[in-house]
């Protein structure tokens, strides 16, 4: 999913837990990741190439979604949390947890269990106006919860 739905997830879990903070940066820091493959592709430094890569549903780099987003790594990093403080491992759990079920739905390429090798291409296509519909309708519920 595009940034702008995980910031609505955010902005969800943010009111049901009462800590926005906490809420936003668990929903989208799992992203820092697609940092390391754009700055060695010098992506990062040219707009056009940026924009051209971040709304290409292909892995052209094959590594955009690696370790953090792995259930994996979030299932490991969620135990420890809960372990250091268990009401903030619950938002962060989620927030991330959040992230990557909305990342799973898409029609991007995605290893849900990275470093295993395992693709799984969602149903929904990526920045497609189906995922801004999806998006909206996450903005609809905002209100409501």
């Amino acid at each position: 999913m595009f940034v702008a739905a995980h910031i609505v997830a955010g902005l969800i879990l943010g009111k049901i837990t009462n800590n926005y903070p906490l809420a936003l940066a668990s929903a989208l820091l799992v992203d820092v990741d697609h940092l390391i493959p754009y700055i060695k592709h010098k992506v990062i430094y040219s707009p056009k190439k940026f924009w051209k890569t971040v709304t290409n549903p292909v892995d052209r780099y094959g590594n955009q979604r690696n370790y953090l987003h792995s259930f994996i790594t979030w299932s490991i990093l969620s135990v420890v949390i809960f372990l250091i403080n268990f009401k903030l491992g619950i938002i962060l759990s989620l927030g991330y947890l959040s992230h990557l079920l909305l990342d799973l739905i898409d029609g991007s390429d995605f290893y849900p269990f990275y470093p295993l090798k395992y693709k799984f291409i969602g149903p929904i296509p990526y920045f497609s106006k189906y995922e801004f519909v999806f998006t909206l309708l996450l903005c609809i519920i905002f209100p409501v919860v």
